[in-house]
């Protein structure tokens, strides 16, 4: 389960307001740039943190790194709650439901795409990678359960890996676009607009097939 930094916030408000800087100000060099471009002193200048409070929180900023992806992953979770959540409260057909869903899963990523970038980047860390994995599980759970809730409009004759995979070819495509996946000279390649239309009417269709 992800633990917020919050979670562990220090108790003065001198201390805590340091804290919020330098969480802010790692997230914008990360969001600019890259996990090497991510300097101590960096965000020190930035933060206006001293080195040495830094490191007195931090052993590095391999730490930091961690601490500031788990904020943004537990904020992201909660983000896509409520969009699930929205959804749910317009009793939709499946046949509406579905592009609305894939939109909202691309408006999702594109939002947090610049602070994801460097996250991928460092997946190789295998507690990057843990913390990217149950974000990830997350995200494509409650998206399989909200498609699921209309089984009985789902012609599949296997509704649950027409909905599963529904999402892996989604969210693929999604990343390549964003420049998240494994293509990163890809991104941006073709119209934002029309690959969530046409993944919204192709995972419809997929769901709808009568014949596996």
């Amino acid at each position: 389960m992800l633990t917020p930094i919050a979670a562990n916030a220090p108790q003065q408000d001198r201390s805590r307001a340091s804290l919020e800087r330098l969480m802010l100000a790692t997230r914008e060099i990360l969001s600019e740039g890259t996990f090497e471009q991510l300097t101590i002193a960096g965000i020190s200048k930035r933060s206006k943190v001293s080195v040495g409070s830094i490191y007195a929180r931090f052993k590095g900023k391999d730490e930091l790194f961690l601490a500031v992806m788990i904020d943004v992953m537990t904020e992201m979770e909660g983000e896509w709650a409520q969009e699930i959540e929205a959804l749910k409260t317009r009793k939709l057909s499946l046949s509406e439901l579905v592009p609305a869903l894939i939109d909202r899963l691309a408006e999702h990523l594109h939002r947090h795409a610049s602070i994801l970038k460097p996250f991928m980047t460092k997946a190789s860390d295998p507690r990057v990678a843990a913390c990217g994995k149950a974000a990830h599980l997350k995200t494509e759970q409650t998206f399989q359960d909200l498609l699921l809730e209309q089984r009985d409009s789902i012609s599949h004759p296997e509704p649950e890996r027409a909905v599963l995979n529904s999402f892996v070819i989604a969210y693929s495509a999604l990343a390549r676009f964003l420049g998240l996946g494994s293509a990163p000279d890809a991104a941006g390649e073709g119209s934002w607009d029309h690959l969530k239309n046409d993944l919204g009417q192709m995972c419809l269709g997929f769901l709808k097939q009568s014949h596996a």
